[in-house]
């Protein structure tokens, strides 16, 4: 049977099978990057962040976000961006102070945050004051008064 360029259908169907036939093997092999390998969580994270770097702004809500998290017992986030560490301190204004009993203390943060003392004593404390809540040497958080006085707290909320 003779075919004319115009019923030359079976011909122009050859390059597709002739490609499909070379890509079907680099298709069967998944796509793997040296990070896929690593076991540990946080190294292969930190892996991927080395080899595709997130952008500023992903870095900047990621220390907003560790910094929003401090003090609470929440297990951090497996998703975080590597390099994004937890502050060692805070900064903030006392908005409200609620008396409880024992003489223990809930200090009502301007950003939010709520630090209950958990030992007994410290120092005189005015709403509108500065104060600073950093890590213990022990464990456990400080919160520092402008006298430079601190108490043992824990965050609540």
């Amino acid at each position: 049977m003779f075919f004319t360029p115009r019923d030359s259908m079976p011909m122009r169907a050859c390059p597709l099978v002739f490609l499909g036939l070379f890509a079907w093997p680099l298709a069967a092999q998944p796509a793997t990057h040296p990070c896929a390998g690593v076991a540990e969580t946080s190294a292969r994270l930190a892996c991927y962040d080395r080899a595709f770097p997130p952008s500023p702004e992903v870095i900047e809500a990621a220390g907003q976000q560790a910094e929003a998290a401090f003090g609470l017992d929440a297990p951090r986030n497996i998703g975080q961006v590597s390099g994004a560490q937890e502050p060692e301190r805070i900064d903030s204004t006392v908005t409200r102070i609620d008396h409880g009993g024992g003489g223990r203390r809930s200090f009502h943060l301007e950003n939010g945050q709520v630090w209950m003392q958990t030992d007994s004593g410290g120092g005189q404390m005015r709403t509108g004051g500065m104060v600073q809540v950093r890590k213990a040497l022990l464990g456990g958080y400080q919160l520092v008064m402008p006298s430079g006085l601190s108490v043992r707290v824990r965050r609540v909320r």
